[in-house]
């Protein structure tokens, strides 16, 4: 395309008396012999690139320094000019948003590590809220790379479709560019599933012309009926794209012959009155179905789309129907860039800046979400993705929710406060299940009381990446203060064995010396270290004690050893190994295994690790040694519920028992929400205290199960 045919493509959206060609011209020329050396993988001038680029942009109707930009968006990248050089020629406003478009083209999506990959999502996302205009002109340059991705590697065109159907596609919808997204959609199909596209081609192929005669048919009987009732409208045939029919067959179960909207029809008037009279005249005319009808003007979506959507049947044959004003078309289109004045990349007119504010709104609730790479992704894919709902306050105020969101997530929509405290939802005065989906149109009313808390189970329920996070952080600091209560009972128990005032120590100076020793800056910070498993209460406690009292009682506690192990004659063994996949004791049921070479390994009866070989089996006993210990590992299912941990510590502790080991966390196998799994390695001295520690758990109330690890 010539300069000159970019000229005649802009004055076809931007009025010439606000334009200035000229300067469009300098940077066309510019950017062509900046350029004038490099080809594509097609064997085509890389320039055609460029102008594609801007031709894209201008379709959007975006304004000129937009367009100059989309032009030269390669330039800093793939030549030695530099962004100073750019800034001197064309002006700081250009300059940044080819910088901020380079910035984005170095970021690489797949591959390498997770961290990585969720810290380049991040920055992307970032740069967009900074000027809204860069991932514009980034959305134009992926658009033009998707229409020419045949020249590229099988691997590549999956590496960049992959990227394209996750990032680009969503985000092209979040900002309400339908027609972008769409094209992203069906050309990253295409080369991720090129069969699954050959198939849904080929029938939509099948009937087209007999679509198509059936369409224009439609177009002019309603158009006839609007001129009847004296409604000026244009009715226009609309197709639906190929990705968005395989996510109705393939995600949602439709067959392809019960896909309704295959035949569509668009009805332009010229206001919004027109809409509403429009929809009027065809249910007057038409039976519908009433389940399908949706007003997205009075309630219009995050991305600034607004229609009347409804279905009416034609002999039974149904026909999705969109009604907009002409206005609306453009925004359902173009979305943000229908409103291309901008100032200093922020969008100025009414509609634009709605949009924006939900884009921020989503970058917030993302940016929140804790440093875990696995945890980021997830969180922007939850919010770049999702359909909405729209529910109502008691008081009518109106929110806009991801499809499939609970009371839950409108009570962190709210306030993190109402979250954290919630403890029942009334949906249109009727008392729901708070893991019920809300619907559109549903009014919230959420109850509190400052008695409740969280439960862990509300993470499997929440859809939103702002209820997730809130969710987290109020158990991270839930899980902190019973990190520090656990290390404070683990740090008693070791200095109470030691036969020390755990009273006048645990208030020790000594103690936070030695916390700064090890980098931590409070007594607290170490407590919780110890109460994570993460530092010994018994080194600590050594570390503690008075020089005498130290080389006293500094030897090491007796470890189990093999000399308890005897055949059931009485004679001794030689190489004898327990094996740590039961962890066998003193008083359990024990056999021997004869292994090929490495003597005898014990195990509990009943090991599943133990071999079905009874030729190699040796009956065995186990007796306790005087000051021995032996690890034993037990489950224990109880109530998430504050100070929960701390009871069964302290019920562990009464017997003397140490915890060598432990792993605090919400349950996999809950059969309710508010259940926690706890895993504990004990130091006791056989089966019997074994037991008699299972049996104090077992009497503390939420305690559910206790059971020893096989």
């Amino acid at each position: 395309m010539s300069v000159e045919s970019l000229i005649n493509k802009i004055q076809e959206n931007i009025p010439e008396e606000e334009t200035d060609f000229d300067f469009l011209r300098m940077c066309y020329s510019f950017a062509e012999n900046a350029h004038r050396k490099q080809l594509r993988k097609s064997g085509d001038p890389y320039f055609m690139h460029c102008v594609r680029t801007a031709e894209i942009l201008a379709q959007l109707q975006l304004d000129m320094d937009t367009i100059c930009a989309g032009l030269m968006h390669d330039v800093l990248e793939d030549t030695g000019i530099t962004r100073d050089e750019m800034k001197q020629k064309f002006g700081n406003n250009i300059a940044n948003l080819v910088e901020g478009v380079t910035k984005i083209g170095r970021y690489k999506f797949s591959g390498g590590h997770r961290k990585r990959q969720a810290e380049t999502y991040r920055k992307l996302l970032l740069a967009t809220a900074e000027d809204m205009r860069v991932i514009l002109i980034k959305l134009a340059d992926r658009l033009h790379n998707m229409e020419t991705l045949d020249y590229l590697s099988t691997e590549q065109q999956q590496r960049i479709s992959k990227e394209t159907l996750e990032i680009y596609a969503p985000i092209a919808h979040r900002l309400g560019i339908w027609s972008m997204m769409s094209r992203l959609e069906d050309l990253s199909f295409k080369y991720l599933f090129p069969e699954s596209y050959r198939e849904i081609a080929d029938l939509l192929n099948e009937k087209l012309e007999e679509r198509q005669a059936y369409c224009k048919k439609m177009e002019a009987i309603i158009q006839a009926e609007f001129k009847k009732h004296g409604i000026r409208a244009v009715v226009r045939g609309r197709t639906k794209h190929i990705y968005s029919i395989y996510q109705k067959m393939h995600q949602k179960g439709t067959p392809f012959k019960d896909i309704c909207d295959l035949v569509g029809l668009r009805v332009l008037v010229e206001d919004d009155w027109s809409c509403y009279n429009a929809l009027g005249v065809l249910h007057l005319r038409w039976s519908y179905l009433p389940d399908r009808v949706r007003d997205w003007i009075g309630q219009p979506k995050k991305n600034g789309y607004q229609s009347l959507h409804t279905t009416i049947l034609d002999d039974g044959k149904p026909i999705e129907i969109q009604i907009r004003s002409n206005e609306m078309h453009q925004v359902a289109e173009n979305g943000i860039a229908a409103h291309w004045s901008y100032k200093e990349g922020v969008p100025t007119t009414k509609e634009a800046l709605s949009i924006y504010a939900n884009y921020k709104e989503m970058l917030d609730d993302i940016q929140d979400t804790p440093d875990v790479p696995g945890r980021f992704i997830e969180s922007m894919k939850l919010e770049l993705f999702q359909d909405e709902v729209y529910v109502f306050t008691p008081k009518g105020d109106i929110h806009a929710l991801p499809v499939g969101s609970t009371a839950i997530d409108f009570a962190y929509k709210i306030h993190t406060d109402i979250g954290n405290t919630c403890c029942g939802a009334e949906v249109n005065n009727v008392l729901t299940p708070i893991r019920e989906p809300l619907q559109n149109g549903d009014r919230v009313r959420i109850l509190t009381n400052p008695k409740s808390t969280p439960s862990r189970g509300w993470l499997r329920i929440v859809k939103t990446a702002n209820a997730r996070s809130k969710i987290r952080h109020w158990f991270r600091d839930k899980d902190r203060a019973d990190a520090l209560e656990l290390g404070k009972t683990f740090l008693k128990a070791e200095l109470q064995l030691s036969y020390l005032n755990a009273s006048d120590y645990l208030k020790s100076p000594k103690l936070l010396e030695i916390a700064k020793q090890l980098g931590l800056d409070s007594v607290d910070e170490l407590f919780i270290r110890i109460g994570n498993g993460n530092e010994s209460a018994t080194q600590i406690v050594n570390r503690l004690k008075p020089e005498k009292v130290k080389v006293e009682q500094e030897k090491p506690k007796p470890e189990r050893t093999d000399s308890a192990i005897q055949l059931e004659n009485g004679i001794d063994l030689g190489m004898v190994r327990m094996m740590k996949c039961c962890n066998p004791i003193p008083g359990d049921n024990i056999v021997g295994y004869l292994t090929r070479g490495r003597g005898v390994s014990v195990h509990r009866t009943g090991c599943a690790r133990l071999l079905d070989e009874p030729e190699r089996f040796v009956a065995l006993n186990m007796t306790a040694e005087e000051g021995v210990i032996y690890p034993a590992q037990i489950f224990v299912e109880c109530h998430d519920k504050p100070g929960m941990l701390g009871e069964i510590t302290t019920a562990i502790a009464r017997f003397q028992v140490n915890i060598r080991e432990g792993n605090f966390k919400a349950s996999t196998v809950t059969r309710i929400d508010d259940t926690a799994a706890d895993y504990f390695t004990l130091d006791v001295t056989g089966i019997e205290q074994l037991r008699e520690v299972m049996e104090a758990i077992r009497g503390l109330k939420g305690v559910e199960r206790v059971v020893r690890k096989m």
